[in-house]
């Protein structure tokens, strides 16, 4: 084989030996002979030398691969980071020195062909995927990373163990003296304050701030007061999980403290808390928006918020009702306004509509009419509950054109269409909630606490839970319109049969506020008798509530539970009036009545406000007040269902009894 490295100055110089020895053949052959003999043997001699040369270079670059091989082996066995080779079943083909200590294998045990998986729990499927995953062992953390290769025509992986323990120590303590925001509000302090006498009320601020400085300071953490009513504390997140386990003992402190003629103030705390990288801008506003929400909630009550969960304690009092009504000018005048910028107005409440959604909604229809602005009410259909409410209307017919089916609502959806939401601010309850996307103006109007499916992106929300009704929510807002003959007596006697269907005849969640919207309603025409027969009920009903009340069982000595199964239209107003029924019975403190219908089950709670009702169904997928709730159930038998709820109020006791 000819050297392929040979110069072209050698090359020259050989062929140019040949011509002349060629040329030299033709004077004299011998002498030509001898040259071309010595060009060849010159020419081989200098390939012998270049192969030799090569050879040496070969060898030695051999020499120093096999030395660096053996170096890095010896190194890869003495690496101080755990490896291990293993072929596509998982047993272990090879492993390095630190692997065997790191795990706990003794010197003459036998490793190699046994399986990883086994030996170690790995899940190595897990890994083959991902080519990532974190292992635990004993008391160490390991970051598994796998690299896939090819030996000798044999799949083969290496799976390098890096030890994070360090890290996972150092992350943990981190995390475990992060900085908690605490905000606390006093409930309805200027109403109370208000109540007591000058010299009394130093000393009562002194009594609560007395408690919540004792509290700080068993926690070591920083409290500082910002407004009359309100505090921010700061706290590592550690001691969060003692809060929560003892389950803010705090708000029952502040509510059993003595004030003056037996005043009660409670406690609304907001802390948010997260897994994720936040700023601490961040943190605080997820603080501060846990501490709306249970102030939306009624207040007396701690809210922790995780993310997107949102853990509750407390609630255990109704809420209180707000004295002053400058709120409610100041919303009557924006909604006002609200509704003189809009091109038309559509209002609508939730599914299954009752006399208090039907009500409210009539009421602000009323008000659009008389400020000469185009309002619907969306529709689908009556059912039982409100059908002698459209017998009376259709009396007058002044509301024929006032409702509009769900297939029609796109034809009434402007630029500036504003939307109310009356009765409910739960979007998987609502009659249309896909019209949240599509109406960015948006209203609430409603007097149930608050839940995690709230709507934010509303430019007015009047959501009081001290309210009876939403009904009384809108008495209240058009008392301040301004516009003579606002309402009328069929809106008067409608909206006063919403108030008496959600008071049970003016006996739950009746407050001040409440008479006080009744007493305008009689100004303005309202006839009790009509209202009451609104709210009648057939022989059927009657029997079918009879039945409910008479098969409930009593469970925990105070709680009462019945159930059945109907596919009746009125099933579910039945089966709330039965809880209500079932609260006369001495002993009741609370009654859950469970409704199948189709695939849906329908619960119904109601207590006389020892136990929260509101709280037990949360726990279900449900809402509403403290003493008045409901929840709806899928996927599940009338069995499964008792049995679910049941479990249910059995930990809601437990809890509150520790």
């Amino acid at each position: 084989m000819i050297n392929k490295n040979i110069d072209l100055e050698d090359v020259i110089l050989y062929l140019a030996t040949i011509a002349l020895s060629s040329a030299l053949c033709y004077y004299n052959i011998y002498l030509g002979a001898a040259g071309l003999t010595i060009g060849l043997f010159c020419f081989w001699w200098e390939e012998q030398q270049t192969h030799a040369a090569q050879r040496i270079l070969k060898n030695t670059i051999e020499g120093i691969d096999k030395e660096i091989n053996e170096t890095n082996q010896e190194r890869l066995f003495r690496m101080p980071i755990a490896m291990v080779a293993i072929d596509p079943s998982g047993s272990i083909l090879w492993f390095n020195k630190y692997f065997r200590s790191s795990f706990g294998f003794k010197q003459d045990e036998a490793i190699y062909e046994k399986k990883l998986d086994e030996k170690l729990g790995i899940d190595l499927n897990k890994l083959k995927d991902s080519k990532k995953m974190n292992f635990e062992f004993e008391e160490s953390s390991y970051a598994l990373v796998a690299n896939p290769f090819v030996s000798n025509k044999q799949k083969v992986t290496l799976i390098h163990f890096y030890d994070i323990t360090q890290h996972k120590i150092r992350e943990e303590r981190f995390i475990k003296n992060e900085v908690v925001f605490c905000y606390i509000a006093l409930d309805n302090y200027t109403d109370n304050i208000e109540q007591l006498p000058i010299q009394e009320r130093s000393m009562a601020v002194s009594q609560i701030d007395v408690q919540l400085n004792a509290w700080a300071q068993s926690m070591d953490a920083y409290l500082q007061g910002y407004a009359s009513d309100r505090y921010l504390m700061a706290f590592e997140r550690y001691k969060l999980k003692d809060l929560q386990e003892e389950r803010f003992s705090i708000l029952d402190r502040i509510r059993e403290m003595e004030l003056y003629e037996k005043m009660q103030m409670t406690l609304s705390i907001g802390i948010g808390v997260s897994d994720q990288e936040k700023t601490i801008r961040e943190k605080e506003e997820m603080s501060r928006a846990a501490l709306d929400l249970a102030l939306a909630r009624g207040g007396d009550q701690a809210i922790v918020r995780y993310d997107d969960m949102r853990y509750y304690y407390g609630g255990k009092k109704e809420a209180t009702e707000k004295r002053t009504k400058v709120k409610a000018r100041v919303k009557a005048h924006s909604l006002r306004e609200l509704m003189l910028e809009s091109d038309n107005v559509l209002i609508m409440g939730h599914r299954n509509p009752d006399m208090d959604c039907i009500g409210s909604a009539i009421g602000l229809l009323s008000a659009c009419d008389k400020l000469k602005i185009n309002a619907k009410y969306i529709l689908p259909g009556l059912n039982y509950g409100i059908r002698s409410l459209f017998d009376y209307l259709a009396e007058n017919e002044s509301y024929n054109d006032s409702f509009i089916s769900p297939d029609e609502v796109p034809e009434y959806i402007r630029a500036k269409t504003l939307l109310i939401i009356v009765d409910t601010q739960n979007e998987h309850i609502m009659e249309m909630p896909e019209l949240l996307e599509q109406i960015k103006r948006m209203v609430i109007i409603d007097h149930h606490r608050r839940s995690n499916d709230i709507i934010n992106k509303t430019i007015m929300n009047y959501t009081e839970v001290y309210a009876s009704s939403s009904c009384e929510l809108v008495v209240e807002l058009l008392q301040y319109f301004d516009d003579k003959g606002i309402i009328g007596e069929i809106e008067a006697n409608v909206l006063m049969a919403g108030i008496y269907m959600d008071t049970k005849m003016f006996t739950f969640k009746t407050g001040v506020r409440t008479f006080e919207a009744a007493s305008y309603l009689k100004r303005k025409g309202a006839d009790m008798v009509v209202a009451k027969v609104m709210l009648q009920d057939d022989l059927n009903t009657y029997t079918m509530r009879s039945d409910l009340v008479k098969n409930a069982t009593v469970f925990f000595d105070k709680i009462a539970i019945s159930s059945m199964s109907s596919q009746a239209e009125y099933a579910n107003i039945v089966a709330a009036q039965a809880a209500d029924e079932l609260l006369d019975i001495k002993g009741v403190q609370a009654s859950f009545i469970l409704v199948q219908k189709k695939d849906e089950i329908a619960v119904s709670g109601r207590s006389m406000g020892d136990i929260n009702v509101q709280v037990i169904l949360e726990k279900m997928g449900g809402g509403g007040h403290l003493t008045i709730a409901g929840a709806q159930i899928q996927d599940k038998t009338l069995v499964e269902s008792k049995t679910w709820l049941l479990e249910t109020i059995e930990d809601y006791l437990k809890e509150n009894e520790e």
